[in-house]
């Protein structure tokens, strides 16, 4: 998770000097925050006393799990601004203090909030199994020496838990799997919604069965 959200931090923050290169003054607008730091200013802050993230903690405050995806950050800035005389009310009456933001403690929490959208809600193991046969992939690929020989071993890509690693691996394995189905005449598996999650899921619990036998 750590990994993750650091990744995602220095991947966000990419993105922003990529947009805007100019000046240093100017590039303090970009979202350049730590969305692992900002994930504890979360709860050093108190803002988990009132608000939820993705359904889970109090409903005094909206759910800030949710709202960030629906705004762009300048947006967020109003909204906050908007919010702030009943934040310090409800604040008030709960005994909490109020806790200001300095230096980049602000774009840390924001960048931890847009992070949360990134992130993926627990795959389904069961789903993914049959994705695995359905979509083909056993027809080439193995878990830990139990199938075919045709593709690699998936037992390779344990080590890999990043997201972001998997997409790196599987867009690299594309074009010579691309050719190995043409010879076998079979069709480009396609995946949508969640179904990629529930395959990687399926196969890092087979994974983690086969080291423990």
């Amino acid at each position: 998770m750590r990994k993750v959200l650091r990744g995602i931090g220095f991947f966000l923050g990419f993105c922003g000097m990529s947009i805007s290169p100019l000046k240093a003054a100017e590039e303090q607008y970009v979202l350049w925050g730590d969305a692992r730091n900002g994930s504890r200013l979360f709860a050093e802050k108190g803002c988990g006393s009132c608000h939820a993230i993705r359904g889970v903690g109090p409903n005094l405050g909206p759910d800030l799990g949710k709202i960030a995806q629906r705004l762009t950050m300048t947006q967020l800035a109003g909204t906050m601004w908007n919010h702030a005389p009943v934040m310090r009310k409800l604040a008030k009456g709960k005994g909490i203090d109020w806790k200001p933001f300095g230096g980049s403690e602000m774009r840390d929490l924001i960048s931890y909030l847009y992070s949360i959208g990134l992130l993926d809600q627990p795959g389904e193991p069961k789903r993914g199994g049959r994705l695995f046969v359905e979509r083909g992939c056993a027809t080439c690929h193995s878990i830990d020496g139990g199938g075919s020989k045709i593709g690699p071993d998936l037992k390779q890509w344990k080590q890999y838990g990043s997201p972001i690693l998997w997409a790196e691996l599987m867009w690299s394995h594309a074009l010579k799997m691309d050719e190995k189905m043409r010879e076998f005449g079979v069709r480009w598996p396609r995946f949508e919604g969640n179904e990629m999650l529930d395959l990687i899921s399926f196969i890092q619990k087979e994974l983690g069965n086969s080291g423990s036998r």
